[in-house]
């Protein structure tokens, strides 16, 4: 093989979910330049070996002793190329390495190159990450060597020289992930690290390293406390380890309401105000204090030193090297994009609504994932609700770059969008905004400029138009009713705008959703329903259709507390379930023995049918066994059973007299007296007496 221009070396054990990916990654590298791959097996047994020996080099084997900087020392004594670069197999390189191959085949007198580390917070590795800028590229004649049994660290660096930034060759790196969970890693690197502690009691760098380790250990807080007090009391290399230190006893701090929060905050300002740590990080949770507390004027203060420090960050401006101790938690696009929100927001509330348009604005809608989408547009939304400004821009980018999107992320993001903007047009909503002594508009009226893109551009539209023509023809473009919500058609409905619209087929399951749309958001439908249950509503199976659904809504949502409305409901319903139930169904179906067939509330329907029928040819005590026995196929109808079995003037004014009454205890008694399996029960139901009293004892409690 050529002389390698470039070892790359790897440890690794037991990493079967991840080593396949870093080492494909390594390739195009490795197809650019020569190079050799130098890896250290120290003790699996998932397989990663045999996937390794697919692609290295130089494989061996390195019996574990607790001490990564032996594992890796041990590589590099393999290596024989004039760059040596460190990789951990759950990192992977960039996809674009142009940097890196242009730098090491230049020839400029550089030894050591940092880059980045990029830690991201979820396995899919497409939202929140941090960056950590960190030596991982060094000239093996520096004669470069690995200290520390855990978190090792390069030494013997002295007189290498300056540090080369190469800010776009970027790992990306997931074994952050549930770390707090990994309690076997974490178990064992504490160990470690309390080791060394014991062994250099006042080591910043050792509690820099078990604060970032161990935030679920019993002392993290004393941890924390004690690394605090060795910053304060200046030991050895506190300048360094110092903002990492207070940066990550703020986080804590506001995390679990520790009382040191403002004095920690204060000294990170006060030591290391230039620092990003202090800048960027501590100075994010300041900001997210106050909007917690609503103390929004402290907010825009604190968001726009924020938004500065950020711009700073990405134009590559002050210390970046001080990333190479630890990571900065909240410096990406991602946390960036979180902070313009809020700070959008706290713009807001102070009555600054241009300034908020303008952030907002300012935002890549394309980069943002789910809950940024949801938030981006609760936060538009109250900017259109308490401003006249602007906001059409805003809108339509964000809806464009959901269309954009991947096919799965757009999916996710579309139904975040839809959810959020269903919601401004429920009259909850809209109620509890146009009480607020800042009220201009109400915020649905930000999704007109959509037009029909979108259904909720469709929905405003409605909602704006008080003229019937215009909205039957903007119902008439809804592809997907399940997305409408349900305040439009309501407002359509009101108008008197004919529905099922002519010429649209409607499914059962879509009439359906719709109804418990409309009952979920408060709607009446009881007139509705008088309206659809018209004189002909059972000539078409459309307007059948509809009026059954309305019909069941309607009687399922019902508080059974008026006694004119809710009768004429009841007797609407029956009207309803008859036509369809005897157009739906055929007749040998619709006989007692066959009913199992249909689904309970049907059930019920052709019991309350045929108990109406009794009461109609003057039968009140069939009407109220028919009641009975409908209530037994279906209890979920229990409050209207008892509605009319209290309310219905017939059986008020044929109330039984004393002597049925002393009967029917007689007979209940009988019953009581042998089991419900007893021949003599059945004997007894057959008599005529029982029959003359059946309905008080099977219908006094239905």
């Amino acid at each position: 093989m050529k002389t390698p221009l470039l070892s790359i070396g790897l440890i690794f054990r037991d990493d079967i979910r991840c080593i396949e990916r870093c080492l494909k990654a390594l390739q195009p590298l490795r197809d650019a330049i020569p190079c050799e791959l130098v890896m250290a097996d120290t003790g699996s047994e998932d397989g990663s070996r045999q996937m390794a020996a697919q692609y290295a080099d130089i494989l061996f084997d390195f019996p574990w002793i607790d001490d990564f900087a032996a594992a890796r020392n041990a590589v590099m004594d393999r290596c024989s190329g004039q760059w040596f670069l460190s990789v951990d197999t759950d990192e992977y390189l960039d996809g674009d390495c142009l940097e890196l191959v242009r730098f090491l085949t230049s020839k400029m007198a550089i030894n050591l190159c940092r880059v980045v580390i990029r830690n991201y917070d979820t396995y899919e590795m497409d939202g929140a990450y941090s960056d950590f800028l960190t030596v991982r590229l060094v000239r093996l004649s520096t004669g470069a060597r690995y200290e520390g049994i855990v978190h090792e660290s390069w030494t013997g660096l002295e007189k290498a020289g300056p540090v080369m930034r190469l800010m776009g060759t970027v790992f990306h790196h997931d074994g952050y992930v549930n770390m707090g969970q990994n309690t076997k890693k974490v178990r064992r690197n504490m160990t470690l690290l309390r080791e060394k502690l014991r062994q250099n009691p006042d080591n910043l760098l050792v509690y820099l390293q078990m604060i970032e380790s161990g935030s679920g250990e019993k002392d993290y807080e004393e941890i924390i406390r004690k690394a605090v007090s060795l910053v304060r009391q200046k030991a050895e290399d506190w300048q360094f380890y110092g903002p990492p230190v207070l940066r990550h006893a703020v986080i804590t701090a506001r995390s679990r309401n520790l009382p040191e929060f403002q004095e920690w905050a204060a000294m990170a300002q006060e030591w290391f105000p230039d620092s990003y740590f202090t800048r960027i990080d501590v100075a994010c949770q300041m900001l997210l204090r106050d909007f917690t507390e609503e103390k929004y004027a402290d907010c825009v203060a604190w968001g726009k030193a924020v938004q500065r420090a950020y711009d700073d960050y990405f134009a590559g401006r002050g210390d970046l090297n001080c990333q190479a101790f630890s990571t900065l938690r909240l410096a990406s696009p991602y946390y960036q994009r979180n902070m313009q929100m809020l700070l959008a927001y706290a713009c807001i509330e102070e009555g600054r609504g241009g300034e908020a348009r303008a952030l907002l604005e300012g935002l890549d809608c394309a980069a943002l994932d789910k809950s940024q989408v949801e938030n981006l547009l609760k936060t538009l939304c109250i900017l259109q609700s308490r401003s006249n400004e602007d906001t059409g821009r805003i809108i339509r980018s964000l809806w464009e770059s959901l269309s954009a999107a991947a096919p799965g992320k757009a999916g996710e993001k579309r139904k975040g969008f839809l959810s959020i903007a269903g919601s401004t047009f429920s009259p909850s909503y809209r109620a509890s905004e146009s009480a607020k002594a800042n009220f201009c508009r109400p915020a649905y009226t930000v999704f007109l400029p959509l037009g029909d893109q979108c259904v909720m551009g469709c929905c405003a539209a409605i909602l704006e138009s008080r003229d019937p023509a215009e909205m039957e023809v903007l119902l008439g473009t809804v592809e997907n009713w399940a997305e409408l919500p349900v305040s439009a058609l309501s407002h359509a409905l009101r108008a008197g705008v004919p529905f099922p619209l002519p010429g649209r087929i409607f499914c059962l399951e879509e009439l359906d959703g719709l109804t418990a749309g409309l009952a979920q958001s408060g709607e009446d439908l009881s007139e509705t329903l008088k309206r659809a249950a018209g004189e002909d509503f059972a000539a078409g199976w459309q307007s059948l259709l509809w009026a059954r659904s309305l019909a069941l809504a309607a009687v399922q949502n019902c508080g059974w507390k008026d006694e004119r409305q809710d009768m004429e409901l009841a007797r609407t319903f029956v009207k309803v379930e008859e036509s369809f139930l005897t157009r739906c169904y055929a007749p040998e179906v619709l006989q007692e023995k066959n009913l199992y067939v249909l689904p309970p509330m049907h059930r019920f329907g052709w019991y309350c049918a045929q108990a109406f029928k009794a009461l109609e040819a003057g039968i009140p005590r069939e009407y109220v066994y028919l009641l009975h026995l409908g209530l037994q196929s279906y209890e979920g109808a229990k409050p209207m059973a008892e509605f009319l079995l209290e309310h219905t003037p017939e059986l008020q004014e044929a109330k039984p007299t004393p002597e049925l009454l002393a009967l029917a205890e007689k007979v209940r008694s009988m019953l009581a007296a042998y089991p419900a399996d007893d021949p003599a029960v059945a004997g007894l139901k057959a008599s005529p007496a029982y029959q003359k009293v059946a309905y008080l004892i099977e219908g006094s409690e239905p």
